[in-house]
C-alpha cells in the first residue's frame, strides 16, 4: 500500500503519522516511510518497526488525542 491509500483510510494522521483504529489496537504508519509501522495497545507501543525516538514521539501524538481515538475503539 502507498503512502496516499495508508492516509485515505487513516483516522487520523499528525506530522506525518497516520493513526488507523483497529478491533483492539491502533495501527500507526510513517507516511513518509510507509513500511515503518506501529501498534499502540493499552496506551503503550507494543509492536514497532520504528526507531525508539520515532516510538516516542507518536505515542505522544496518541495520548493528546487518544480520547478520540479510543472512542472509536469501543464505537
Amino acid at each position: 500500500m502507498n503512502a496516499k491509500e495508508i492516509a485515505d483510510m487513516a483516522d487520523m494522521i499528525v506530522a506525518g503519522y497516520a493513526y488507523k483504529v483497529k478491533d483492539d489496537y491502533i495501527e500507526v504508519t510513517d507516511l513518509s516511510q510507509p513500511t515503518k509501522t506501529a501498534v499502540i495497545q493499552g496506551g503503550q507501543v507494543v509492536e514497532s518497526l520504528m526507531t525508539d525516538e520515532e516510538d516516542d514521539i507518536l505515542l505522544k501524538y496518541y495520548t493528546v488525542n487518544k480520547d478520540l481515538l479510543e472512542g472509536m475503539l469501543s464505537a
